[in-house]
């Protein structure tokens, strides 16, 4: 689980960066930000992770999901998007979910059976 959810961290950070400095269209962005943050949640449950990890990645999962889907809901409101438009939640919340993942991956995952 830790290595997942470095790498979830690892993905995030790299689309947050693409946001500040590249000219890719925010709505590809988000959309690979959500589709990043599905696949996680979908190997993690595979994987049946459990323990502070797991909800650690969850809540960071959640934070995503909302920092990026706030986006779409921009883009929901503006389709032409001929303002220049300031999302702050779309650009804090995926940040502060690579903080989350990075402290879910610390966190232990697994539950070790101790034999008596």
């Amino acid at each position: 689980m830790r290595s997942l959810f470095l790498a979830a961290a690892a993905a995030h950070a790299v689309l947050v960066a693409v946001l500040f400095t590249a000219s890719v269209d925010v709505m590809l962005l988000s959309g690979i930000g959500i589709v990043a943050t599905l696949v996680t949640g979908v190997v993690g449950l595979v994987r049946k992770g459990i323990g502070a990890g797991m909800w650690a990645g969850a809540v960071a999962g959640l934070i995503a999901l909302l920092g990026w889907g706030s986006w779409l809901l921009v883009w929901a409101t503006d389709p032409d998007r001929n303002d220049p438009v300031i999302n702050v939640w779309g650009i804090l919340l995926p940040g502060l979910a690579v903080i989350i993942y990075l402290v879910a991956a610390a966190l232990p995952s697994t539950r070790r059976d101790v034999a008596g």
